[in-house]
């Protein structure tokens, strides 16, 4: 269980070096190399969870009462909804939360998801983990590589190793597992890891053709981030896929510091029409040799899974269709937006 497979990205060996150069306050690293660094092993992340499946397979057959995810962190959370909205209608009550629910008791399963770094006066994460074995729930904990919450977590809670070399929370490890989930209830663990197993290389693919090495003409990662550059950005989708990828994009953006919002179709498209009738208004006492510019920044939208659009001041994102469905897309598409976070702007 605590072996997995790592990145194939070619150029991984030397991000590795880059980030080791960062931490020990060489004055060389390249700055996109070791923001890229987490990013270049979400295929890895959801190797992980593959590997993690026979563990998973004793919850076949079990038809409870609910699925809980108790997500610890703003992306991890953004990432459990999203891959549940990939999989609508669902079989089941599946309740996304930060905080275990009262009625959690032998009928439920319990999965305790991200970066797990609660207050240590509160111990918040670890008391829902505790809460949840002790009130007999069957309990998965996909947490951090090394912490409190691991050392105390019991004998009988599924343990999701995470990968000793990554930091931060990974969207789609907490996807991964929501659908590893799903899927262990009702079908042979070989299925479920085959999907997984197949998903990851989808990623890794998209993750070699992302790489800070290759530039604007050949990485889409590179153009989104240059079309997103000086402008308020605006993430939504015209597809159910879409939809869900956007509201995830929006908050990975928004926790790796770049300003952004997600909106359905119409009001994106309302958005995009009140801004531009806003700078279409000019001022007329402006003097262009003697004022500065207006200060309203643009507003863009980025419309995902979607080959092209015909939004103003947009830019449509697509992932090619593959015999897996629009999980594999998708998840190709948010390792898209979470690699544009490391570009340069």
């Amino acid at each position: 269980m605590d072996n997995y497979e790592p990145v194939r990205d070619a150029d991984a060996a030397d991000a590795a070096d880059t980030v080791e150069d960062y931490y020990a306050g060489a004055a060389s690293y390249d700055r996109e190399t070791v923001r890229f660094f987490d990013v270049a092993h979400e295929g890895a992340q959801i190797r992980a969870v593959a590997n993690a499946v026979g563990d998973l397979a004793r919850l076949r057959g079990l038809a409870p009462r609910s699925v809980v995810a108790v997500a610890k962190d703003q992306v991890s959370r953004a990432a459990a909804e999203a891959a549940l909205r990939l999989r609508e209608p669902l079989p089941l009550p599946v309740v996304v939360t930060t905080v275990l629910p009262d009625y959690v008791g032998p009928l439920d399963v319990v999965a305790v998801i991200g970066e797990c770094t609660s207050d240590p006066y509160t111990g918040q994460d670890t008391r829902s983990l505790l809460t949840a074995v002790r009130r007999g729930a069957e309990t998965i904990l996909a947490g951090p590589h090394r912490g409190a919450i691991l050392d105390d977590a019991p004998e009988g809670v599924i343990t999701v190793p995470a990968l000793p070399s990554a930091a931060g929370a990974s969207p789609l490890r907490a996807m991964a597992l929501v659908w590893a989930i799903l899927d262990c209830l009702d079908q042979p663990e070989e299925l479920t890891r085959e999907f997984l197993d197949a998903v990851a290389n989808d990623v890794d693919e998209e993750l070699e053709a992302l790489s800070p090495q290759r530039d604007t003409t050949v990485n889409a990662a590179r153009q989104l981030r240059e079309f997103a550059s000086g402008a308020r950005v605006l993430h939504t989708g015209f597809s159910p896929a879409g939809d869900a990828v956007a509201s995830l994009a929006a908050q990975i953006w928004t926790a790796r510091g770049i300003a952004s919002g997600y909106a359905t179709r119409a009001e994106a498209g309302r958005a995009l029409e009140d801004a531009q009738a806003e700078q279409a208004v000019t001022d007329i006492f402006h003097d262009p040799f003697l004022d500065s510019e207006p200060g309203l920044v643009p507003l863009k939208a980025v419309v995902w899974a979607e080959p092209e659009t015909v939004l103003p001041a947009s830019r449509a994102e697509a992932a090619p269709s593959t015999s897996l469905g629009d999980a594999a897309s998708a998840a190709r598409l948010v390792a898209r937006a979470f690699a544009a976070t490391a570009m340069s702007d």
